[in-house]
C-alpha cells in the first residue's frame, strides 16, 4: 500500500472551477437580457410619444385649416371683437379624433391695396394661431398668415 501511494501524484483540486465558469456565462447572459428588455421598453416609450407629438402637430394644422376655412367662407371682413389685440375669432377647444383636440384664434394684421384690382379691393391679412393637443401630454402650436381680398364698403 505504501508504494500506491507513492505513486500518486497530487492533482490540483478543480471541482469548483466548473460551477464559478457556469455562473459567470449566467451571469453575463443575465446581464444581456436586461439590457435587451430595457431597450425594447424605452423603444417603446420613445415610439408612444412621438405617436403623441405627431397626433398633436396634425390637430393643429386641423385648427389652422379651420381657421383659414373660417376666412375663406366670410363674406366681409370679420369684426374685432377684442380691441386689445385685435382679435377677430376664438373658437374653443373643438374634439377631432378620441383624445385630439384643437383650439384657434384670428387675429387682424393689417390692410393693403392688392396690385391691378383698384382702390376699391383690399387685402386683408390675418394671423391665425392654432394649439393642437393629444392625450394629456402632447401640445403642439401652429401659426400662420392669411390674406384675404374683400371689396371695400361691401
Amino acid at each position: 500500500m505504501e508504494n500506491n501511494m507513492a505513486t500518486q501524484t497530487h492533482q490540483p483540486d478543480r471541482e469548483g472551477f466548473a460551477l464559478v465558469t457556469t455562473l459567470l456565462i449566467m451571469l453575463v447572459l443575465s446581464v444581456l437580457a436586461l439590457a435587451v428588455a430595457w431597450m425594447a421598453t424605452s423603444e417603446k416609450k420613445i415610439s408612444f410619444a412621438e405617436g403623441v407629438h405627431v397626433r398633436s402637430v396634425f390637430s393643429a394644422d386641423a385648427g389652422g385649416e379651420a381657421g383659414i376655412n373660417f376666412l375663406r367662407l366670410t363674406d366681409s371682413p370679420p369684426h374685432i371683437t377684442d380691441f386689445a389685440n385685435n382679435k377677430v375669432l376664438g373658437i374653443g377647444e373643438t374634439n377631432v379624433m378620441d383624445s385630439q383636440s384643437y383650439e384657434y384664434d384670428a387675429f387682424y394684421s393689417g390692410k393693403s391695396a392688392r396690385p391691378g384690382w383698384g382702390v376699391e379691393f383690399m387685402d386683408y391679412d390675418y394671423q391665425l394661431t392654432s394649439t393642437g393637443k393629444s392625450s394629456t401630454r402632447g401640445q403642439s402650436e401652429v401659426q400662420l398668415v392669411a390674406s384675404r381680398l374683400f371689396k371695400e364698403g361691401y
